[in-house]
């Protein structure tokens, strides 16, 4: 028996309301990460230097973060003390107890379909709180604060957002690496970091590449202790995808110590070499319960995760 025409037609034009509808309910999401430092509370953490840093190959860059703007005035930048706090750090639950919730955000009316992974206003972030105390607890500093929203997409084509921050040094940032929020059948986090200590500033021509190199004081002090010379070798950091070529600004806010433009090193004309004195990478994937902080735990560094249902104001998915 042949299987009527139009009855197969009659079949697919039912269909194809569900499936339009399916497409107009996809789930929409804000994300906020407030990435920080913390010190070790023992002070014996060893770091190991046989680790390769990448950037993925499906990145994007939230809109209005600026990075596609680099080498230009720094990102999300703190200042960074000259030397380590005395205090042992608090435990950091302890501390983020301590963080006064904030208010509901209001959230933005819109009458249009809004574009996904764009950087929002800090007014409507929820981890202010927590952002203000560790930024006040001895042993804490902030590197990073984002937030945007985008649609829950699966591991085939959710994109890595791309992430910089902390003090920029030449062509890099303390923090920097990426992160994804990840829907199939649950929502995860998917993060990939390394934080990034620098020396001094060198010339281009002093080194060769990002490999560490021992200050000769600090040789001269191992000599006379008679400590092993033998220095680790330092992955290179990877070439930041977005970057474009263009100039360093000369200003003392890129080169701490001095005060004017003209103070700027003979080297600050020149794209500037910071030698790597320490690195320690992150690369954590864990499941997400909407509406509750998600901590990714490292000895030296910390993300706090909040991913929240995202609703149209006028009642529609964006």
């Amino acid at each position: 028996m042949k299987f009527p025409f139009r009855s197969l037609f009659a079949l697919l034009f039912l269909w194809l309301p569900e499936i339009s509808s399916a497409e107009e309910t996809q789930p929409w999401y804000q994300v906020e990460i407030l990435v920080f430092t913390q010190q070790d509370l023992y002070g014996d953490e060893k770091h190991r230097t046989d680790i390769e840093l990448s950037y993925p190959q499906d990145w994007i860059t939230l809109e209005g973060s600026d990075l596609r703007r680099l080498p230009v005035p720094l990102l999300e930048t703190t200042e960074v003390a000259t030397e380590l706090p005395e205090d042992i750090p608090a435990d950091i639950n302890n501390v983020l107890d301590t963080a006064v919730p904030s208010e509901t955000p209001e959230q933005e009316t819109s009458a249009y379909k809004e574009p996904p992974f764009v950087l929002l206003d800090k007014k409507g972030y929820e981890l202010g709180p927590e952002n203000y105390t560790l930024g006040r607890a001895p042993g804490y500093r902030v590197l990073l604060h984002w937030a945007w929203r985008q649609p829950g997409l699966d591991i085939d084509n959710s994109p890595w957002v791309l992430l910089a921050g902390g003090e920029r040094y030449g062509e890099h940032h303390e923090l920097e690496g990426s992160l994804r929020v990840v829907l199939n059948r649950y929502l995860h986090v998917q993060a990939d970091l390394w934080h990034t200590r620098f020396g001094p500033p060198q010339a281009t021509s002093a080194v060769t590449d990002s490999s560490y190199q021992q200050p000769d004081q600090a040789n001269s002090d191992q000599q006379s202790t008679g400590e092993s010379l033998v220095t680790p070798a330092w992955p290179t950091l990877p070439e930041q995808p977005w970057r474009e070529t263009a100039e360093l600004p000369v200003s003392s806010t890129d080169y701490p110590g001095t005060t004017s433009q003209t103070e700027a090193p003979a080297w600050a004309y020149e794209t500037p070499q910071f030698a790597i004195t320490d690195l320690v990478a992150l690369s954590q994937s864990t499941r997400l319960q909407l509406g509750e902080l998600t901590y990714l735990d490292h000895p030296n560094l910390g993300v706090l995760v909040l991913v929240n249902r995202y609703e149209n104001p006028e009642g529609n998915t964006p």
